[in-house]
């Protein structure tokens, strides 16, 4: 029964989405065939920082179109100057469950302000670039790091499986869904006031 549920539940996903999954695998499988897992070795070992964003110190520096790091919040958020939301400029590196992650933002001090909010779906997507490669998978010029690659959760649950939530995964720029007993990765938005 479950997995024609789990089945079902990715049979329903946006279709753009699927073949962006089955676009990306196919990308990610020439691409580790061509140079082998000795030479992806030694490329990362090549790299400091390789997928990472800029270094903290960097980021009170980093400007771009899209992006403004907040000086008047320490350098610890940085405005989508797109969505006009702030994100943490760097998110936590702690694994939970679906029902603590409202609460673990909720709690949040970042930069001297509170407010801060788990993201929906749409706002966590606009960050995912499924083009960019190697990863993270966000825009060029962001300011962020400590972005791990794997998914993170959104206050959005699954219109049909109410034991479901949508994330967004950060190698390759994915949303997909999870069971909310799984542990995904939190990062937290608060509106600009």
């Amino acid at each position: 029964m479950w997995s024609d549920v789990v089945g079902h539940a990715a049979v329903r996903r946006c279709n753009n989405f699927t073949y962006r999954r089955v676009e990306m695998k196919s990308r990610r499988s020439k691409w580790m065939s061509g140079i082998g897992a000795v030479g992806l070795a030694v490329g990362c070992l090549a790299l400091p920082g390789f997928g990472s964003g800029v270094a903290p110190a960097e980021a009170a520096e980093s400007q771009s179109a899209r992006f403004t790091v907040l000086e008047s919040m320490n350098n610890e958020g940085a405005l989508d100057n797109e969505t006009g939301l702030v994100w943490e400029v760097i998110p936590t590196r702690a694994m939970t469950v679906w029902k603590s992650a409202a609460g673990i933002c909720a709690k949040k001090a970042v930069g001297g302000k509170k407010d801060w909010r788990l993201p929906t779906l749409k706002e966590l997507e606009t960050l995912a670039d499924h083009t960019i490669y190697p990863p993270p998978a966000l825009p060029t010029g962001h300011p962020f790091s400590n972005i791990e690659f794997h998914g993170y959760w959104t206050s959005t649950e699954h219109e049909d499986y109410s034991f479901s939530a949508w994330d967004v995964n950060f190698d390759y720029g994915i949303i997909g869904n999870d069971f909310k007993i799984n542990k995904n990765y939190v990062w937290c938005v608060r509106d600009n006031k």
